[in-house]
């Protein structure tokens, strides 16, 4: 239940429907601690362009408990910026070890269709233009922060989850200095929306002067399970993530 958990989470934070931003996305590498009631886990996340407006984001997660190695990640969106709007193209996710689980998405963007398969089952699905998957949302989040200059206080983004399109919706709290791994960071709290009798809770923060990285996520589900996610090395646009002095 656990391992599941932190899993699910890591895959499922970070994302929104399309917002301008027609410059290129910055390239970068970040390192993770995660932690889940004890379990430790280490995660890496990547975004490389493959192309003039096309761009690949990794991620892969390690989980292991006493140095042996339990179950590992790997998880992949290919998307296009066009018109400044993220389209993503292709998704991957794996999971291995222990727990055994995988998922994909092909889209069909000229037909409106997308194509959503969970181990041996597949739904076609029907898109419109602000659809995403569980990875490319999250540059879509960051690139919504980014260009809405504080004048916006609240994001909704359509994510494909197996045969089905949900809806998820966040909004920020503040800023806030943060303590992390690396040091000492200006962020920007963000908090997703639920239903009042929903007893989640899926908070993340993002650094404001490092053009809103992932700092910190943490979630807490209706059984009390806490799981924390936090930066401890990044590089972005060529730059060393440098703490506050």
């Amino acid at each position: 239940m656990r391992l599941a958990t932190l899993f699910a989470l890591f895959t499922s934070l970070l994302g929104i429907s399309s917002y301008a931003q027609n410059s290129p996305l910055a390239e970068y590498s970040a390192q993770y601690q995660a932690s889940a009631n004890g379990l430790a886990a280490e995660a890496t996340r990547s975004l490389r362009r493959t192309a003039e407006n096309s761009y690949r984001l990794s991620n892969t997660l390690e989980a292991s408990v006493l140095g042996q190695s339990l179950a590992k990640l790997e998880q992949s969106s290919e998307f296009e910026l066009i018109g400044g709007r993220i389209q993503p193209q292709t998704y991957s996710y794996q999971l291995s070890g222990v727990s055994r689980a995988s998922h994909a998405i092909v889209y069909n963007w000229d037909a409106q269709r997308a194509i959503s398969s969970e181990d041996d089952e597949s739904w076609q699905l029907t898109l419109h233009d602000a659809v995403l998957d569980q990875l490319s949302f999250q540059a879509a989040l960051r690139q919504a922060v980014r260009s809405s200059n504080g004048e916006q206080s609240s994001f909704t983004f359509e994510l494909i989850d197996g045969d089905e399109i949900d809806s998820h919706e966040y909004r920020i709290v503040g800023s806030e200095r943060l303590d992390t791994p690396l040091g000492a960071l200006n962020t920007l709290k963000l908090e997703r929306l639920r239903a009042l009798n929903d007893e989640r809770v899926t908070e993340f923060w993002l650094a404001e002067d490092w053009d809103f990285l992932l700092v910190r996520l943490e979630q807490v589900n209706s059984s009390g399970l806490r799981i924390r996610l936090e930066l401890s090395e990044a590089e972005i646009a060529g730059a060393q993530v440098r703490a506050l002095d």
